[in-house]
């Protein structure tokens, strides 16, 4: 049963950050946690999980839309996720990274 509710919350999670794509937006980390009721600390397993299928089916990264409140911007796990999942990345900035996944993103919803 566990891993059943581990993918329903990949699921949703998924469903979210398309809506928030839609309207062009960020959510943050404690957001996004309680919409999915759990814990922000607990959604680095789920968010990679969404990443990885979105990838594999030539979606963006929707976990570029994840941000941190005391950064505004997503974890230090993101990047690294990103730039093994698009070797163009490898040579870009975190910067220039997010903002071209974050644009994949708003493209892909419109």
């Amino acid at each position: 049963m566990p891993e059943t509710f581990e993918v329903d919350r990949v699921d949703r999670i998924a469903d979210i950050l398309f809506g928030v794509a839609t309207a062009k937006g960020l959510i943050g980390y404690g957001p996004l946690a309680k919409r999915v009721d759990t814990r922000p600390d607990f959604l680095s397993q789920p968010l990679d999980k969404v990443s990885r299928r979105a990838f594999d089916k030539g979606e963006p990264l929707w976990s570029a839309l994840v941000v941190s409140r005391a950064t505004h911007r997503p974890s230090s796990g993101f990047y690294g996720l990103a730039r093994k999942m698009r070797p163009e990345y490898a040579s870009l900035s975190d910067e220039e990274l997010w903002g071209q996944e974050r644009e994949r993103c708003y493209g892909a919803a419109s």
